[in-house]
């Protein structure tokens, strides 16, 4: 392998895919997403791969989520190529389409088939990849799987460092200053914490940060051990020993290179050595490996990223292939920055700029001005010089005149008559969102909108923060936390904030009302919380008289506003899932109060959660303002960089700083002077000099059609700049452009060619164009509301909508509607087994009939059937250890473990009958099963012209769609007549189906379990054999359940016709299974009992199934009903309409959404 070329030859999709190990060099724009995708499709249709056996690593799990829409769409696409639903579009279409009838058949099979198992196929982040190997291996790791994720090992090493400077520090009189050991716990357990502490200089204050270093990494995970707690580089850490073990590692490495065939890892020039290792242990020389990357846009080293863990890599590759294709950037774009690179490399020979086709090859900007205002585009890529009569200017005049310049540039660019042509091909006024300016640091760009604003052009700037970071996450945790306790700590707090809208010289007056006003507030919000929830609170917070004038006279104010209506809106969705059981504890704790709220919200902050980011404060048409790292990845028609030429000073500060000593990657913790010292500052120096050019490159190929750069001789910052090294560089040479050494013109350079790159002079006397948007800068002037708001639209589920209506049982104490959390039950109330026994005289030994009622029982049955793996041998080993780990977690009187177990694979093993030809759950494997399937499904936008559901009752009164043999065929008068009838459908039905299992013809059947228990007359015991098929008829009927049920397969129909290509409801529908676990009783079916409490209202219990057979073969426990296709169309339908010209269809507006 020492032979592999440095420069890859061109990927070509067409050609066979290659195996081993292929290292997969990308650049800016070369669609590396496309590729993955592509690949992916590629091998699926070949026959080379099932997708069960696919692994696709990104970097976070915005990109994942991404990464997992595009390789889906792509194996859509395919297969509608191949089924004649559509042209080819790209290489891979024409490769697919060209093969023979017989072949392309088979491939379409196979497409068919990857996406029927998409759900199989292993796309996550790095985290969560190491995450799900480690269960995988199970004893083969050293990782306790029953440990917690702790997302911010921060405030855990802050204890630590605090209690051991007290110890260290007790008896001093004049102990140090505790900061430098605080700041030094934490670059060294938590910002390094993977990187191995370099040997000691030798000097005192060397070995005793040798010494502070080690005990506080000993101590840090110690407590983390003992605490059972797990952070994220524990992950990677635990997988890479577990593989590298000389004991258990073979059988660890068989374990996953068997698991996977086709492996591709995204954005991997950001790997560090621990990720690195575990991948190449694990796949590489054993399955497909692909590695992904562009390594001159690894620009992440302050997180952890190595990039000579890339290049490693490279060394160990069996082949390089290259994107060759940008098809974000015009021609000129791509050909002036390839131009003022040149040969320099980025930090390694391996590293540097590759000619690439643009897949644009004219530029998309334009101009439709005649007069003197016309802005031209002639030249896409310029270099803005800022010039001075002394020669040099300070930093500080420096950042002014180009923040001025810029300002007057893009005032230029919109009011010059801009055009830019889109995706689209149509061509379209330029406006401000298409311009982004992008900076190195959050103060450049305050200064830029700053400037921006003085010229009358709006601008948003979210720098690179989370909304959990920001002043209004603060302060409406103080608002929660007053809600609860309203100390007066807090409500000082509260009243100087712009929630409480005071000022220090009004707080200080005696007749002020600020602070007492406020406290009047608080205690109406306080017992109005269960009304209001977190939304509600702010909206009335902000709304107090006085409030919204004064925060929005602060120019932060809208930024304030935002970040406080965001905050609000994440504390409004977590509350509501806890409401609604989907992140409950095991009793369904329900909605949160502020106090627990609060605390929700306080471990967002902590855990520094980079997943919320800000959002743009203003809709207006406004310029993007943004860190270059946060715009990785993006693209804009026009980018300004206003930092190319801008440097900050680097000194060795004798801080801590990691190098390669080697091949071995060490953390210096400085404290002593010397040879090695000054060998590991050099190192450091070099890598940090070769990012800033990557940073560089990064920022300018975020554009599309066009950039502007800024220069200006700042006698003290520009040398070290990489612009001004690019510049100074020698472009016959090829190394890593080192800092200039002396001033240079841009002008007087004569390998700078202007046709590729315009010099232009700012004139030194600038004057700023005010842009004319007097009408969006002014304040606004309150919108009165003249439009009706629509109460009844909402997000609503089955429980909701049968509020109240659950009548079923004679004794509150025997009703058995179980609601466990997260799923769609009734309430009803806690039984034990003692006060069963008294109502029913139950024998502690009839399996589930003795066990307990109520939610708690039902949602521990739940969460066992949902982790439970239900075919092979160890089925009983793997209910048992379930089981006991469930009940570990949360006992429950009178269940025992052993007879839980018992009773949960009798349920497995219980025949289900007709409905799935008589397979049991145990015959069912995880492929062809989902669990917990939970939907979000699009209702009626507006209640005026959405469905009630007296109208899913006409439904399900028409003989058309209903036999008038079917058991339920009565039902639809019972939901008319009853309450809910005139409940309106518009917003979202959520809700979650406990299974859905494909059977080996196609059919998918909704399974759904119940715990209830059947009322029982005073004396006599349950047991299974009464849950026959005209007892659960009527069980059915009184709990509603059929509505539930046509609901869910709604839901169901909508999930398979935006999944499953070639979807027929006719089909592909299979059915609804109602299991009654108590009554189901394993291989051998219980004798039915007859009807109990006579027949059922309003319905049919002649004991026919809906084909019309006897339902005494039917095993107790197990209700089978198989709503047409056409009722299940048509309640989707009904969900779905709006206003009678609405023609869109539901499967399409929804994409399915598996939790």
């Amino acid at each position: 392998m020492t032979d592999i070329p440095q420069t890859g030859r061109p990927f070509d999709i067409t050609a066979d895919l290659p195996h081993g190990t292929t290292l997969l060099q990308a650049s800016a724009g070369t669609g590396k997403t496309w590729a993955i995708a592509a690949v992916v499709a590629r091998a699926v249709a070949s026959g080379q791969v099932s997708m069960d056996r696919v692994l696709l690593v990104t970097f976070n799990r915005s990109a994942a989520r991404q990464l997992r829409s595009r390789v889906h769409a792509r194996l859509v696409s395919a297969h509608r190529l191949l089924t004649g639903g559509r042209d080819a579009a790209d290489e891979l279409d024409t490769v697919l389409a060209s093969r023979p009838d017989g072949e392309r058949a088979q491939m379409a099979d196979r497409l068919r088939a990857g996406l029927d198992a998409f759900e199989d196929a292993t796309i996550t982040t790095t985290h969560e990849f190491a995450s799900r190997m480690l269960d995988e291996l199970g004893v083969l790791a050293d990782h306790d799987r029953s440990s917690r994720l702790l997302a911010d090992a921060g405030p855990l090493t802050d204890q630590v460092a605090a209690d051991l400077y007290l110890r260290a520090n007790l008896d001093q009189d004049r102990p140090p200053s505790p900061a430098p050991s605080l700041r030094l716990a934490r670059q060294v357990a938590v910002q390094y914490r993977e990187v191995e502490i370099a040997e000691p200089s030798g000097t005192p204050r060397s070995l005793d940060r040798t010494r502070w270093a080690r005990a506080v990494r000993a101590e840090v995970d110690r407590r983390s051990r003992a605490q059972g707690w797990h952070t994220f580089d524990d992950l990677i850490a635990d997988l890479a020993h577990a593989l590298a073990d000389p004991d258990r590692g073979p059988a660890a490495v068989r374990t996953l290179s068997t698991r996977f065939c086709l492996v591709m890892v995204d954005e991997f020039q950001d790997t560090d050595p621990l990720q690195w290792a575990a991948l190449d242990l694990a796949f590489r020389g054993r399955v497909d490996l692909w590695l992904i990357g562009d390594p001159k846009q690894s620009i992440y080293a302050f997180r952890g990223a190595d990039i000579h863990s890339y290049l490693e890599a490279t060394e160990r590759v069996d082949r390089v292939l290259a994107l060759r294709v940008n098809r974000r950037a015009d021609q000129p774009v791509v050909a002036g920055i390839s131009h003022l690179f040149g040969p320099a490399l980025l930090g390694d020979s391996r590293i540097r700029l590759e000619p690439v086709e643009a897949w644009h090859t004219g530029s998309r900007l334009g101009c439709r001005a005649t007069d003197g205002h016309r802005y031209s585009w002639e030249r896409p890529v310029q270099l803005r010089c800022i010039r001075s009569e002394r020669g040099s200017m300070d930093g500080a005049t420096a950042d002014r005149r180009i923040a001025e310049d810029l300002a007057n540039q893009v005032v230029m660019m919109l009011e010059g008559g801009s055009t830019w042509t889109d995706d689209d091909g149509r061509v379209r006024p330029l406006s401000a969102p298409d311009i982004a300016v992008l900076v190195r640091t959050r103060r450049r760009g305050s200064q830029i909108r700053a400037a921006l604003a003085s010229v009358g052009q709006p601008a948003v700037f979210s720098g690179d923060e989370s909304v959990w970071s920001s002043a209004a996450t603060a302060d409406l945790i103080d608002l929660l936390d007053a809600l609860s306790r309203p100390e007066p700590a807090v409500m000082a707090r509260l009243a100087l904030s712009p929630l409480g809208g005071g000022r220090p010289e009004e707080m200080v007056r005696p007749d002020s009302r600020v602070r007492p006003d406020l406290a009047v507030s608080i205690g109406s919000w306080a017992r109005r919380w269960d009304q209001l929830g977190p939304w509600g609170l702010v909206d009335e917070a902000v709304r107090r008289p006085g409030v919204m004038p004064s925060m929005l006279s602060d120019p932060r104010g809208e930024r304030y506003l935002t970040d406080l209506r965001q905050a609000a809106q994440l504390s409004a969705t977590e509350s509501r899932d806890r409401a609604d059981g989907s992140l409950a504890g095991p009793e369904g704790a329900g909605r949160p109060g502020p106090a627990e709220l609060a605390g929700w919200l306080r471990d967002q902050r902590d855990s520094a959660s980079v997943e919320s980011p800000r959002r743009l404060e203003t809709d207006r048409r406004a310029v993007t303002i943004m860190t270059i790292h946060q715009a990785k990845g993006l693209g804009f028609p026009v980018v300004l960089l206003p930092d190319a030429a801008r440097s900050w000073p680097m000194r060795d500060r004798d801080e801590p700083l990691v190098w390669h000593d080697g091949a071995r990657r060490v953390l210096d913790l400085g404290g002593g002077q010397g040879h090695r010292r000054e060998q590991a500052w050099e190192s450091h120096l070099a890598d940090q000099r070769a990012e800033d050019l990557r940073t560089l490159y990064v920022g300018l190929t975020r554009a599309r059609s066009a950039l502007r750069l800024w220069w200006a001789p700042d006698r003290r910052q520009h040398r070290g700049s990489p612009l001004h090294r690019l510049l100074a560089f020698d472009h016959l040479s090829v190394q890593t452009p080192g800092p200039g050494q002396q001033d240079v013109d841009p002008a007087r350079l004569s390998w700078l060619d202007p046709s590729l790159i315009e010099v232009a002079q700012v004139p030194r006397q600038m004057l700023l164009t005010r842009h004319d948007r007097a009408a969006e800068s002014a304040v606004a002037a309150p919108r009165s509301l003249d439009r009706r708001i629509d109460r009844s639209w909402g997000r609503t589920s089955y429980s909701g909508l049968t509020d109240g209506l659950h009548t079923f049982g004679v004794d509150p104490r025997a009703s058995g509607a179980d609601r466990p959390a997260g799923t769609d039950e009734p309430q009803e109330a806690e039984t034990s087994t003692q006060t069963t026994e008294a109502i029913g005289g139950q024998d502690p030994g009839s399996g589930l009939c003795a066990m307990p009622g109520g939610t708690a029982f039902g949602t521990l049955v739940h969460a066992i059937l949902e982790r439970v793996r239900p075919v092979g041998e160890g089925l009983s080993a793997d209910v048992a250890d379930q089981t006991s780990a469930a009940l570990a977690q949360t006992p429950l009187p009178g269940v025992s473990p052993e007879d839980l177990a018992r009773g949960l694979v009798d349920v497995m093993r219980t025949p289900l009958g007709e409905l799935t030809s008589g397979l049991r759950l145990c015959d069912i494997g995880e492929g062809n099963r989902l669990a917990e399937l939970g939907f979000e499904l699009a209702m009626a936008p507006d209640s005026r012209h959405a469905s009630v559901l007296a109208d899913i009752a006409a439904a399900l009164n028409d003989p058309g769609l209903v036999s008038p043999e079917d058991p339920l065929a009565d039902y639809g008068r019972v939901l008319a007549d009853s309450p809910a009838s005139d409940r309106v459908l518009a917003g979202f039905l959520t809700g979650s189906l406990d299974a859905v299992l494909r059977l080996p013809d196609q059919r998918h059947v909704v399974v759904d379990y119940k715990t209830n228990r059947v009322p029982l007359p005073p004396g006599e015991s349950l047991e299974p054999r009464h849950y026959g098929h005209a007892t659960m008829t009527q069980m059915m009927i009184d709990s509603h359940y059929p509505l539930q049920a046509i609901l869910y397969s709604a839901a169901l129909h909508r999930f398979l016709a935006a999944r499953l290509p070639g979807y027929d409801p006719a089909r592909h529908l299979g059915g609804v299974g109602y299991l009654f676990v108590r009554g189901m009783t394993g291989d051998t079916p219980a004798p039915a009992a007859p009807v109990l409490g006579g027949s059922v209202q309003g319905s049919s219990t002649s004991g026919s199934s809906l084909q019309g057979d006897s339902a005494r073969d039917t095993p107790t426990g197990v209700f089978s009903w198989y709503p047409r296709p056409e009722l299940v169309v048509r309640v989707s339908e009904l969900l779905w309409r709006s206003s009678p010209d609405r023609t869109d269809s539901p499967s399409a507006a929804q994409e399915g959404r598996h939790d």
